[in-house]
């Protein structure tokens, strides 16, 4: 009985934040954007010495019945004339009502500064179909916000990004939800023609690569979120890599969770694996979550390659080569 009061407290906190304003739930959280970018910037597409083939699982809130998940399957590459391109499959189940399967392409430009310097522009076209069922157990049925049954729409935006990529170092930023075109989903029975709108986000990221000696290397990175109507949250991460092949790292998010993670990269192959333990009030549902990452690197001779923010390899001396 006791599981179920709890399962349908989370539920109402999850609805609340999803039909009252869904930007809460537009972008998927993430623990690993260190290990994939391309994830979070379209800048990244066709940047890295490999193509990479990425498949993610998030589970939010692990062991508490309806909690959040997130599958992702991602690749991208280069093309001559400095050309990237990508695709992005993803589908995210909020943990209430909601629920979203996606699909985002994406294409970059790169720009050569110097023997060392290069800028990297992105932009990605993103669609969505959103699910809204509130077949829950409520205490208000009369409640206008929850009169529609099973909804569904499809909606379509764009994201922009740009990346800066140097001598060991990167940064840069994107801007999701470029567009704010609207998700179709109603927001309320009582206002005609209200409506729930994509919101536009803004990501600013980055990292430093520090080569201790030839074994051993530290990466700190960080990324900060917000939208024009949130505050930002802060991702701080510091990964310890041991030949190439091994890491491990440490972290926390912003009023979220501090995460612990290891990983590493066996010939074309990698596996990365994160865990968060929750430091907010919803460590009273579930402590911890969990992701793990799995890809393989289809190896190419030709295109622009840089040191960025997914690579663990060190190109011509550090430096950003052809």
């Amino acid at each position: 009985m006791k599981r179920h009061l709890y399962t349908l407290a989370f539920g109402f906190v999850l609805v609340g934040m999803g039909i009252g304003s869904v930007q809460a739930q537009q972008l998927f959280r993430r623990s690993q954007f260190m290990t994939n970018a391309f994830l979070s910037n379209p800048a990244i597409a066709g940047t890295l010495p490999e193509t990479p083939v990425t498949m993610t699982f998030r589970n939010q809130w692990t062991g508490f019945d309806g909690a959040p998940e997130t599958m992702t399957l991602s690749g991208h590459t280069s093309l001559p004339n400095n050309l990237g391109v990508g695709a992005i499959v993803y589908s995210d189940d909020t943990g209430g009502a909601i629920n979203r399967t996606g699909f985002e392409m994406a294409g970059s430009y790169t720009i050569d500064l110097n023997n060392y310097d290069a800028v990297s522009f992105g932009l990605s076209v993103m669609a969505n179909q959103w699910s809204f069922d509130n077949d829950l157990d409520v205490w208000d049925v009369e409640d206008p916000a929850l009169q529609y049954g099973l909804e569904q729409s499809l909606s379509f935006d764009a994201q922009f990004g740009m990346m800066v990529f140097g001598d060991g170092y990167s940064f840069g930023f994107a801007i999701p939800h470029l567009l704010q075109t609207s998700t179709g989903l109603q927001a309320s029975s009582t206002v005609s023609g209200a409506e729930n709108n994509h919101f536009r986000h803004f990501r600013f990221m980055g990292q430093y690569s520090y080569q201790v000696n030839n074994d051993f290397k530290l990466e700190p990175s960080g990324m900060v979120r917000l939208t024009e109507r949130t505050p930002a949250q802060l991702d701080v991460y510091l990964r310890g890599w041991y030949a190439d092949m091994a890491w491990v790292a440490l972290g926390f998010r912003t009023n979220d969770a501090a995460i612990v993670g290891l990983g590493g990269k066996y010939g074309p192959v990698g596996l990365s694996y994160t865990y968060d333990i929750t430091s907010t009030s919803a460590s009273y549902f579930s402590p911890h979550s969990h992701e793990v990452t799995l890809t393989y690197f289809v190896p190419r001779s030709s295109g622009f390659t840089s040191n960025s923010m997914n690579s663990s390899r060190i190109l011509g001396r550090n430096r950003i080569v052809k």
